[in-house]
């Protein structure tokens, strides 16, 4: 049996080469990668910080209503951070100067709080910033208030007239009430004169009641046949008393009326006498300064500055409100989210630290202003306040600057409760220097208040809408001017001199009211200075206007007053007839119990 041999291994071909080694790295996969991130950060370089910048310019300018303008926006990974160049926020009141101008911000971001969707911004520099600069165009994009609605320029103080009115213009212009009141009154009287007569012709007269008198006395005559005459006429006497009786009982009630009107107009009648001098008192008022108006220079003088710092406190308290107004009153208990059907919904579950959805947690500003630098910090700038459970509070100083020695501003900004906001600031200034300040632009007595150093201490609450605040300021090395040189007014000379011999005096406001409307007093050590130096002169001015006034009144009103006068003395006559007939009435009716005693002789009575 042959043996069968195993087939010869099959040779391989002689042009395949064999595997080379390749090593660590597949270049191949580098260069992807290599290519994949030039090109991802191609992308971060050219498309990451324009959009960012892109999106900071749209978001700003429709909070704020005016272009929100930046250089550049520069974001950083490690550490995660941005920065922003020359941020402009235009003023949507005045489109051609910016409101808030900073150089440089740069911020921290917290990267871990950035994937729960939370803007957390630990810290945040400000350098460079400026208020009221000026803009190479404008940056309004939308007209920022319809023609009707222009800011009303701050209403003027007036400022008293010292010159003496002429008394024939106050007097052709004078609605004088006393004239009116005798006019009015004596019209009333007449009336009541007319009523009067003709009620006296509807009561018994004298003749009347006369001849009451004369029955009982034809009674008595006829009775003298005997008691039987007297016992017969008994009845008729009694019914002649019961008559007269009933006739004085309308007198006395008539009477009794008469006194109650009368006592009425006498007193209207000493209204109208006294009506004159009240005349004179209001026409002074309106028309002369008194030295006690002199009690109130200080609010006059100051009072426009004042309400013009209180305006622009308040306009720039308006501009920061939208930073806190998103804060909305939470309802009590648990969120209810109520699941719809086909499709997702998302739930919010309670944090452990709950955090806002944007933070700024401190913020160190570098102010630019013309005096000189302001530092300070901002703390929790976030517009949920009630998550957070912090107040905005704030902090700036400033010290040896141009024009001021010191300055310090700080406060807080509290809508921890959305439903009770409370807000406080308070600043104070010590050496301000006080240069060329016009107090009154009035050209008839203008004052200015040429140099002078200022220490100030004011603050300010807004609960709600209700608003308080206090202020005192202490000036030194004053120098005022006031009035003309030339003026001829002896008042104006004597205030001009008073106060350009004034070196220090102490300014106090009291703010009160609401945001909306509200009411600065102020009150001053300089008005007793004004009123111990010319209230001799305006005392004097005042008295001759006074004694002017009530020459021109009286001899407006005295007619009138006469004639009130003499008609109300006409109505004595109907008290007196009134009277005399109610006195010979009652002689009239005075009869015994027993009529029948008034028929028998003198001296004799009934034995019953």
């Amino acid at each position: 049996m042959t043996e069968k041999q195993a087939p010869p291994p099959a040779r391989e071909p002689k042009d395949r080469k064999k595997p080379k080694n390749e090593g660590w790295i597949r270049w191949w996969g580098l260069g992807a990668f290599v290519g994949l991130a030039v090109l991802l950060a191609l992308l971060w370089l050219f498309l990451v910080d324009p959009f960012v910048k892109r999106m900071i310019e749209q978001t700003g300018t429709k909070l704020v209503g005016a272009k929100v303008e930046l250089a550049a926006a520069h974001v950083t990974l490690s550490p995660l951070g941005l920065t922003l160049t020359r941020l402009q926020v235009t003023n949507p009141d005045e489109p051609m100067s910016n409101a808030v101008e900073a150089a440089r911000i740069a911020m921290s971001l917290d990267g871990l709080n950035l994937f729960r969707r939370k803007v957390i911004i630990e810290e945040m520099a400000v350098e460079g910033l400026r208020f009221g600069t000026q803009r190479q165009s404008s940056g309004a994009v939308a007209p920022s208030r319809e023609p009707g609605d222009a800011a009303k320029p701050a209403a003027k103080i007036p400022m008293p007239s010292f010159e003496v009115p002429d008394i024939k213009t106050v007097m052709a212009t004078a609605d004088l009430q006393s004239v009116k009141l005798a006019e009015s009154l004596q019209a009333d009287i007449k009336k009541a004169q007319d009523d009067w007569k003709k009620r006296l012709t509807e009561l018994p007269d004298q003749r009347k009641l006369n001849d009451y008198k004369t029955r009982i006395e034809k009674l008595k005559s006829s009775a003298k046949g005997g008691l039987g005459g007297i016992l017969g006429a008994t009845g008729e006497v009694a019914a002649i008393q019961k008559d007269l009786e009933k006739d004085l009982e309308g007198i006395k009630n008539a009477k009794t009326d008469f006194d109650r009107q009368l006592a009425d107009l006498k007193q209207r009648v000493d209204q109208a006498i006294k009506a004159p001098q009240e005349d004179v008192q209001r026409l002074q008022e309106k028309y002369r300064l008194s030295p006690q108006g002199l009690a109130n220079m200080s609010g006059m003088l100051l009072g426009g500055k004042g309400g013009e710092w209180v305006r622009q406190g308040l306009a720039w308290y308006g501009k920061v409100q939208p930073m806190l107004a998103q804060a909305q009153v939470q309802p009590k208990g648990p969120e209810v989210v109520k699941p719809i059907r086909g499709k997702g919904v998302e739930v919010r579950f309670a944090e452990r630290e709950p955090l806002p959805d944007f933070l700024i947690r401190t913020a160190t500003v570098s102010a630019q202003l013309e005096a000189g630098d302001l530092n300070g910090k901002i703390e929790n700038i976030t517009p949920d306040q009630h998550i957070l459970g912090k107040p905005l509070t704030f902090a700036f100083a400033g010290d040896k600057l141009k024009g001021v020695q010191s300055i310090r501003l700080d406060g807080a900004m509290n809508r921890v409760v959305p439903a009770s906001p409370r807000d406080h600031a308070q600043v104070r200034a010590r050496g301000y220097q006080v240069q060329s300040m016009s107090l009154s632009d009035s050209a008839d007595w203008p004052v200015t208040l040429g140099k002078a150093v200022a220490d100030a201490d004011l603050q300010a609450t807004v609960s709600g809408q209700a608003l308080a605040g206090q202020a005192t300021v202490g000036l030194q090395s004053v120098k005022l001017t006031a009035g003309k040189p030339d003026a001829a007014n002896p008042v104006i000379k004597a205030i001009g001199g008073a106060l350009s011999s004034v070196t220090g005096f102490t300014v106090k406001a009291e703010l009160s009211g609401t945001v909306e409307q509200y009411d600065v007093h102020l009150t001053s050590d300089l008005d007793r200075v004004l009123k111990d130096a010319v209230g001799k002169q305006v005392q004097a001015l005042a008295d001759q206007f006074t004694k002017e006034l009530q020459a021109a009144v009286m001899a407006k009103a005295g007619g009138p007053l006469n004639e009130l006068k003499s008609s109300f003395s006409g109505l004595g006559g109907i008290g007196n007839e009134l009277a005399s007939r109610l006195t010979q009435g009652s002689l009239g009716s005075a009869l015994p119990s027993n009529p029948a005693e008034k028929l028998l002789p003198e001296g004799l009575k009934l034995p019953f």
